[in-house]
């Protein structure tokens, strides 16, 4: 599904990316943790072709998306949820599912299905997406995404926040659309909980480089190791 190999961004001169490999398989859920300023907003944002890569290259779902813009490899079916969430504050709920379908010949139909996954989100369409809790926000931010109907998900922090209900209501989301929609998901996450809950594997980033790969029985000892110090 996505393949990446020496993979080099940064910010102007100041790199921040060292060459990233990374190949995840359809319907895999590979976690990335590191302390902050080590990478992995910035890695997610190269993958999405928001940040232009300086070396490397990725490939999507058989695909060279080296120099595609984002709406190209959107269109490939990458999907991403940023930090921040990023929805728009002044449309109502529905419009912001709205947006996420743009491409759609089909819209309603989309948006008709996300919702089934998105039961909280049904009786707040009309409301201001900039009045809605973080959680709520980011429930919407990740139906948006869906509506765009991505084969691979680049999901940014999203317990970052949140409260712990809707924490636990957004992993419960996240392994049903695995079951039932074969969702692929990258996640940067800074919860060894959540992290070990969802993910296969994760991939550990310490200034900008890959240095080791753990698998899913030994996810819950990075708890231990990184105790007391921020992901």
């Amino acid at each position: 599904m996505l393949e990446v190999t020496g993979l080099k961004s940064g910010y102007g001169r100041i790199p921040i990316l060292m060459g990233i490999g990374l190949s995840v398989k359809p319907g895999e859920f590979v976690g990335v943790f590191g302390h902050n300023g080590m990478g992995k907003t910035t890695l997610m944002r190269t993958l999405a072709g928001h940040i232009k890569s300086t070396a490397g290259k990725v490939t999507l779902a058989g695909q060279d998306v080296s120099l595609a813009a984002p709406h190209q490899r959107a269109r490939l079916g990458l999907g991403l949820v940023p930090q921040g969430r990023e929805i728009f504050g002044g449309l109502s709920v529905l419009e912001n599912l709205r947006m996420g379908a743009i491409r759609s010949t089909q819209p309603a139909t989309i948006i008709a299905a996300v919702l089934e996954d998105f039961p909280r989100l049904k009786p707040i369409l009309e409301r201001a997406g900039g009045v809605l809790s973080g959680g709520e926000q980011q429930l919407l931010a990740l139906a948006r995404c869906l509506c765009g109907e991505p084969k691979i998900v680049l999901l940014d922090e999203p317990t970052e926040g949140i409260q712990p209900s809707i924490v636990d209501e957004i992993g419960d989301t996240l392994l049903r659309l695995r079951q039932s929609r074969g969702l692929t998901v990258v996640l940067v996450e800074q919860s060894i909980e959540f992290i070990g809950r969802l993910s296969d594997r994760v991939l550990v980033i310490q200034k900008g480089a890959f240095i080791r790969e753990v698998a899913h029985q030994g996810i819950a000892a990075l708890a231990d190791e990184f105790v007391g110090m921020e992901a």
